[in-house]
């Protein structure tokens, strides 16, 4: 009977964000060995070694000023329909009011999977003392989808940035308890910063105070330096596990 003998070699190489206690003189041969980990100071911030932060995949990038497309969601209730249009009513923030403008393009998605085009026809704010909300009323067409009294439909209303704002990648803004923040590059040194924050898509984040052009944030892995900080602060000391040379 022949044999089929399937070997493999697996190497982990893990990420630690809790206090380190002192290795004892018994440890194993081989083990991984323990680098010492970011240094964290309240003034200064983090100071994370090299070696440390080629294992977290730290990666920096460069703040940038430029145009930011947002999208505002609303959820609509058809209250009126002629031969050709609906007329629908829904509600936005005071602030999402602001940025509607009768005309505007909406594009309207039914409860059956279609799309249909529409536009802000009005906006009322009888309701925002009382419910801090504002009415927008969307004209809809009736083609290629004739609509119903009392249908749901989902609207998306796009908003581009009249000009060039200061933005970061979405994925380098933290949210935590005390607000919104990012972690600069101070030397060699990571300093988590309070941000303002104004539109937020998919992609980008614009940044109304807190931050200038030119500017270098971390873009990944923000969590993790968060984690390492949280650890400093409560007492711990970051380390990382770095695989024994060679291997």
């Amino acid at each position: 009977m022949t044999r089929f003998i399937a070997s493999s070699v697996t190497l982990l190489s893990t990420l630690v964000l809790v206090g380190c206690q002192p290795k004892s003189a018994n440890s194993i041969v081989g083990e991984s060995t323990v680098a010492p980990g970011p240094q964290f100071s309240a003034k200064n911030g983090l100071l994370v070694p090299e070696e440390t932060r080629q294992t977290l995949g730290v990666k920096i990038v460069e703040v940038e000023e430029q145009k930011i497309t947002a999208t505002i969601n609303i959820q609509l209730r058809v209250y009126e329909v002629t031969k050709t249009t609906s007329l629908a009513s829904g509600t936005v923030t005071s602030e999402q009011a602001k940025q509607l403008q009768p005309g505007q393009p909406v594009q309207v998605r039914t409860s059956d999977g279609g799309s249909v085009t529409g536009k802000i026809a009005a906006t009322h704010d009888q309701w925002q003392k009382a419910t801090g909300m504002v009415e927008v009323i969307a004209e809809i067409s009736n083609e290629p989808v004739k609509l119903d009294v009392g249908a749901f439909l989902q609207a998306s209303c796009k908003l581009e940035s009249g000009e060039s704002v200061v933005t970061i990648p979405r994925a380098a803004l933290l949210q935590c308890s005390d607000g919104y923040s990012v972690y600069t590059v101070s030397g060699e040194h990571l300093l988590r910063t309070p941000v303002k924050v104004g539109v937020v898509n998919a992609e980008l984040v614009e940044i109304k105070d807190g931050l200038y052009s030119g500017d270098q944030v971390v873009l990944q892995p923000v969590m993790s330096l968060w984690l390492t900080e949280l650890a400093a602060v409560n007492g711990g000391q970051a380390c990382c596990l770095v695989p024994p040379k060679g291997k």
